[in-house]
């Protein structure tokens, strides 16, 4: 089946630099399409992601990492404020435990002071407890990164494609790529159940298999091996921590980190191992001991008995450069290779630098819409209500009044909503991404029924078509009343 247009540019790849893209260009006159193959965007490599923004430290000089690092940073409060995301610089702390180590922030101090960064060594331990009181007093000196921050990856990304969407940018979910042909001037992309859309450009920024879609093409020069890192997520409030906290970094890792999220939980991890395949997501009791012993070289005593979950995730390493690809390959072919870390940090950068080398390279005279609209207009939360807004919000709609996930506080009114924005949810875990519900302490076990329900009831689905992140992914499949029972002789079962 093919789609009904030839579009300007194809986007491949809905993470955080597939997102951003479609953001820069939606703002001008040029009909555009990003491409997801899951249900939902930010589902790869950015969906696990440590949410940090880092600020340009320890990364090789004169790489693509540096300079994308250096000029992305900067870019994320605007955009957040644009976008409708939340975002906290609320610094990072690079520790060393012994003489050897503060010789490497020694050296790293130079560096960033070098490149412009903004970054204090302190030795100070008076000082050091000040700035984080956690830390445990091995720590001998630090360097300090005041600019570093924390955002929600997936809430990022979500509010990029939104904003995106509203201003004319076609997204198309549970889309995964076949083959590509090339025929004239246009680019066939067939999906594997046979449908097809056709556009002049390409933009490849599949993550994970971005090496693939390469290949498609006849570029054949790249090879993405995963590594996964595992965490450990701690209930909110289960530690006040103040700062972002690094080991020193050795030249594969940054090393295991501790810090808070935007919804005042914190984390422990991330490892780096490589692993076979693409889609090995799965935490190992080896991988857990090793991020809970690295965590404790920093903090002493980690609540671990306040641990909520625990989860995994892939980055996309290049195999031979171990540096961001970001370079036109093939006519009207654009790739973002190798966006590993700091990949997050970097997004908007590297966005900004396709948006040249589509300008530039692939002849596209960008003209700005006429009737662009500058902002996102973000959804309506519980948590940004007062009292009396809450009350005059339960008047005129109870569903405001509904709790359904209560140890993430997300009423009934706010899942109607998020099943009619520019990306509707439908499925649970989109109405967690967007919202927390089943985030929480108990991780879905009171609100899960209910939330499947209001999808069910919003989207017009029947209750069982309601999955947990698309495609198989099914939670129940009828009610056990009407499941046929067979009775076992006692004698067949011994």
């Amino acid at each position: 089946m093919n789609e009904t247009k030839p579009y300007d540019i194809a986007i491949i790849g809905a993470g955080c630099v597939g997102t951003s893209v479609a953001q820069r260009l939606a703002n001008y006159q040029v009909n555009t399409v990003l491409i997801e193959k899951e249900s939902d965007v930010s589902m790869g490599a950015t969906k696990a992601n440590s949410g940090i923004i880092h600020t340009g430290y320890f990364t090789s000089e004169g790489s693509m990492k540096e300079k994308m690092n250096l000029k992305g940073y900067p870019m994320f409060d605007e955009i957040c404020e644009q976008v409708g995301v939340d975002f906290d610089r609320i610094g990072a702390l690079f520790c060393a435990v012994d003489e050897k180590e503060s010789q490497v922030l020694k050296n790293e101090y130079k560096k960033s002071t070098d490149r412009g960064v903004n970054v204090e060594f302190i030795e100070d331990k008076e000082k050091i407890q000040e700035l984080e009181p956690q830390l445990t007093d091995d720590v001998c000196c630090v360097l300090h990164y005041p600019d570093a921050g924390i955002i929600v990856p997936f809430e990022l990304c979500v509010g990029l494609t939104e904003h995106a969407v509203v201003n004319g940018v076609d997204l198309k979910l549970n889309w995964e790529v076949g083959f590509i042909e090339k025929k004239g001037d246009l680019y066939h992309i067939h999906s594997i159940d046979n449908r097809t859309i056709t556009a002049k450009t390409i933009v490849n920024a599949a993550g994970l298999f971005s090496d693939k879609i390469a290949q498609m093409v006849g570029i054949n020069e790249y090879h993405i091996i995963p590594r996964r890192g595992e965490y450990i997520l701690f209930d909110r409030d289960s530690m006040p921590l103040k700062k972002i906290l690094f080991p020193t970094p050795t030249p594969e890792t940054k090393g295991i980190v501790i810090a808070p999220t935007m919804h005042n939980n914190f984390y422990i991890g991330p490892n780096a191992n490589k692993v076979d395949s693409k889609e090995s997501k799965n935490t190992t009791a080896e991988g857990l001991n090793e991020i809970i012993s690295g965590g404790s070289k920093l903090v002493g005593n980690l609540p671990l008995k306040k641990t909520i979950t625990n989860f995994a995730g892939l980055r996309a390493t290049e195999k031979y450069r171990h540096d961001f690809v970001v370079q036109k390959d093939a006519p009207q072919f654009v790739n973002a290779v190798g966006i590993e870390s700091p990949g997050l940090s970097s997004c908007l950068a590297i966005a900004k630098r396709i948006e040249n080398i589509l300008q530039e390279d692939c002849g596209y005279d960008f003209l700005k819409k006429t009737n662009y609209k500058e902002k996102r207009k973000t959804p309506i939360r519980l948590e940004d209500l007062s009292e009396e807004e809450l009350a005059e919000m339960i008047e005129k709609n109870p569903q405001w009044g509904n709790m359904i996930c209560r140890c993430e506080h997300v009423t009934e009114a706010e899942i109607v909503n998020a099943c009619h924005s520019p990306i509707p949810c439908t499925d649970v875990d989109m109405v967690k991404r967007r919202l927390r519900a089943g985030m929480g302490r108990c991780q879905g076990g009171f609100c899960r029924p209910k939330v499947m329900k209001i999808i069910s009831r919003e989207r017009n689905m029947i209750y069982e078509q309601v999955t947990k992140k698309g495609g198989n992914s099914k939670i129940v499949t009828g009610r056990t009343k009407n499941m046929t029972s067979t009775i076992y002789d006692r004698e067949e079962l011994l």
